[in-house]
């Protein structure tokens, strides 16, 4: 009943919702609480940037420019082992670019002819050019490179030390690249290119390469000398001082870093199909440097030693992937003589009477080892190539158009450990 002094305008207030009306209602409600975002518990991207600015002034402090950082993936932050031992990192890594794309497609152009045999059925990088089978591509922002290693992915570009450290860049097979790890201080990578290990300052790092970026790996805490020099298996063999003898192997399962017992390996050249390391360790008492084979279950303790070889010099080595030979460089008889490459027969070598040869120029970088053949960059900047059978055929050495001066010529070819 209406009252006059309590006067109504407009339609009264319905009381009865139809059911169809009331479903509506509540798949709204729910849609917008599913859509509202909720606040992340942990900021992984606050912690790489902080982490990222703290690497920085440390770096600026000493005089040397530092890339900025970029998270590769969402993670949970870092879960400690124990203590005092590795720990799991998450995928932060340090970029050289972190605001660019994440991928930079490379100048097709120009094409460069690179003629001869010498070129033929191999892959190069001479200063920024990629050789494929004789034709050259400009690689535009890649370089210099010093190693160059083919992956399921692409390849693997490891560039030369400079003051800000090394980069790392991956190239797809579409012809773009990019920058997967920055001012690392040393970087080594596995026979597959699947996995890198590098220092930066006191950390030493290892990540898995996957879908163009690097996984969560482990770290932990390393002399400010030591180097990564490759993978045995699961571990990562280390130079422990680049003045003096000696090396160990980090076993990347959550262990800690210790320096080992070895002090008398000089250089470790590859690995035996068997397992067992190519080096070069002090010798007897003579001084004159030996050949091992070092066994990793073992603390890398020589399971045999041969000194009938003649002497070994300084200088990057490379054993090839059947384990029959080893290329390596000679010592000068005399200051005003040049070094040259020795290829020495691995299933002699440790008997009274090895059968080395002296090939030519030195060896300034990894071999490839295409067939019967090996093939390697020389100090004075040629590509030398010859065959592997007992004739005393020489080598050619072929100069290699469009090198820059002081630049050294990296082959694609797959890490010796």
């Amino acid at each position: 009943m209406n009252r006059p002094d309590n006067p109504r305008t407009g339609s009264p207030r319905p009381f009865r919702v139809a059911q169809d009306d009331l479903e509506q209602a509540l798949r709204e409600t729910l849609a917008r609480r599913v859509a509202a975002p909720r606040p992340l518990a942990v900021d992984p991207a606050g912690q790489a940037v902080r982490r990222a600015e703290r690497m920085q002034r440390r770096r600026t402090l000493t005089g040397v420019a530092l890339a900025a950082v970029a998270v590769a993936t969402v993670s949970t932050g870092i879960a400690q082992i124990d203590t005092g031992t590795a720990q799991y990192t998450s995928p932060t890594v340090l970029l050289g670019d972190p605001t660019g794309p994440p991928a930079t497609p490379t100048a097709p152009e120009p094409t460069v002819a690179f003629d001869g045999p010498a070129f033929a059925g191999l892959s190069l990088v001479a200063g920024s050019t990629l050789v494929v089978d004789g034709r050259g591509r400009d690689l535009g922002g890649i370089g210099p490179v010093e190693r160059a290693l083919p992956t399921a992915e692409g390849l693997l570009l490891i560039g030369t030390r400079s003051a800000a450290g090394r980069t790392v860049w991956l190239m797809g097979g579409t012809g773009t690249h990019r920058v997967l790890l920055a001012g690392a201080d040393a970087v080594a990578a596995d026979p597959a290119g699947r996995r890198l290990a590098w220092r930066e300052g006191t950390e030493l790092n290892t990540a898995t390469i996957a879908n163009g970026q690097l996984l969560p790996g482990l770290r932990t805490t390393a002399p400010e000398s030591a180097a990564p020099v490759g993978f045995v298996d699961d571990g990562v063999l280390l130079r422990v001082r680049a003045d003096r003898p000696g090396f160990a192997l980090w076993m990347a399962d959550g262990s800690p870093f210790r320096a080992g017992a070895d002090r008398s390996t000089l250089d470790v050249y590859g690995r035996l199909p068997d397992g067992r390391l190519v080096a070069r360790v002090t010798g007897d008492a003579s001084s004159r440097p030996c050949l091992a084979l070092l066994d990793p279950a073992r603390d890398l303790a020589a399971a045999v030693t041969g000194c009938a070889v003649p002497p070994i010099g300084d200088g990057p080595g490379s054993v090839s992937p059947d384990g029959r030979w080893l290329l390596v460089n000679s010592v000068p008889d005399s200051p005003s003589t040049a070094h040259s490459a020795l290829l020495v027969d691995l299933g002699q070598a440790f008997g009274a009477k090895p059968v080395v040869r002296s090939v030519g120029p030195a060896v300034a970088g990894a071999a490839a080892w295409p067939s019967d053949e090996v093939v390697y960059p020389a100090v004075d900047g040629t590509l030398v190539r010859l065959r592997l059978d007992r004739s005393p055929a020489p080598a050619v050495a072929t100069a290699v158009p469009g090198l820059p001066a002081g630049q050294r010529l990296a082959l694609v070819a797959s890490a010796a450990l």
